[in-house]
């Protein structure tokens, strides 16, 4: 199971692509969380430990908050026996010392957003008066990788920064970065031309993962672990696919409840809303949209790349294509580089008995 609060839809940034939409200062007020964090501890199985994360906007606007609701949830812990995974994706601005430290004395995981390179970085990913964040985001992730025992960092590239992957990847390496995630701009449009790059560009970030296994450095990338996980499994299992409405919550600063976080938006579009929190969830709107889940693309059928392929995912085939269970051609191109690399990287190291 897991839920996603977006605490506020406010943010001291003002990046290019967010999916956030229309930043505004309006909070989720300390009573509508824990009316959250009960209901996810009412509808999570014994035996599971779902994953809560704190979300925005930019969380840490309401660290006040996030301690509110930590508190409640260590409550809730030890009075149903039940354990959560707690986490916060931030733009990581805000990393100051008693914030971290507090983090860490909560096992609160973090993922920290950094695009790349400054040059890559600073063209999407800007304060409002339009200078440039990675100064501040770079000093926040070493401040965190000194103090948390594991940081995540979120690259989200584009076509216009898809050529840099490879750079993106040795420079978070370099500022000790070991937990990688890449991911596409699901909003943009890819042209042909960027599209016909990525198996070159997948490939180079594969040779680079080979050369950090090679040389002793244990580097995790998601495009290429998770596809390797993939392949030693034998594909994705019915637990993987998409569970929004089902095994996935998102939830608004107002309370209005999404199957995923990158629906809410600014909240005000209602077509993926299913209720809120106070008033319940419309049981019509829901069966619709598990109706709608998975993958109705024709040509996925018979192909032989299907077992791991991510074209079941409702919120970017939603982002992509504007319906939930259809993939986009660029989504095909982006999976079919993925696993083509992924594969790359898995034969040659286990050629070389690498441990």
């Amino acid at each position: 199971m897991k839920f996603t609060l977006a605490l506020t839809h406010n943010c001291n940034l003002a990046c290019k692509y967010c999916y956030a939409g229309t930043k505004l200062s309006k909070d989720m007020p300390v009573e509508t969380a824990l009316r959250i964090v009960d209901f996810a501890f009412r509808i999570t199985p014994p035996g599971h430990t779902p994953s809560l994360n704190y979300f925005g906007g930019e969380p840490l606007l309401r660290f006040d908050l996030i301690q509110a609701i930590t508190a409640h949830v260590r409550q809730r812990e030890g009075e149903t026996g039940k354990r959560f995974s707690l986490s916060a994706t931030t733009n990581g601005t805000l990393l100051k010392p008693r914030v971290l430290e507090y983090l860490r004395s909560e096992d609160i995981g973090l993922c920290i957003s950094l695009d790349g390179p400054p040059a890559v970085h600073n063209r999407s990913r800007v304060f409002r008066g339009g200078r440039g964040s990675y100064d501040a985001v770079s000093t926040g992730l070493r401040d965190a990788l000194e103090v948390l025992p594991e940081v995540q960092v979120n690259a989200v590239y584009g076509p216009e920064t898809l050529a840099c992957l490879e750079e993106t990847v040795s420079l978070l390496d370099g500022l000790g970065a070991s937990m990688i995630h890449l991911n596409p701009d699901i909003s943009a449009v890819w042209p042909r031309e960027a599209l016909q790059q990525f198996d070159t560009r997948m490939m180079d970030v594969a040779n680079y993962y080979i050369r950090c296994y090679e040389r002793g450095r244990e580097l995790s990338i998601n495009v290429i672990d998770g596809k390797i996980a993939l392949f030693v499994k034998g594909g994705y299992g019915a637990e993987d696919l998409c569970g929004m409405g089902e095994t996935e919550w998102a939830f608004a600063p107002s309370g209005n409840i999404y199957p995923c976080e990158r629906f809410i938006g600014d909240d005000s579009d209602a077509t993926m809303r299913l209720g809120n929190i106070v008033t319940g969830i419309d049981p019509t709107r829901r069966c619709q949209l598990i109706k709608h889940r998975g993958n109705a693309n024709s040509a996925c059928v018979d192909c032989g790349l299907r077992p791991y392929c991510m074209n079941w995912c409702g919120c970017t085939n939603y982002h992509m294509t504007g319906r939930t269970n259809v993939a986009a051609p660029a989504l095909c191109a982006m999976e079919q580089a993925s696993i083509h690399a992924a594969r790359h990287a898995f034969e040659s190291l286990s050629q070389t008995e690498n441990p």
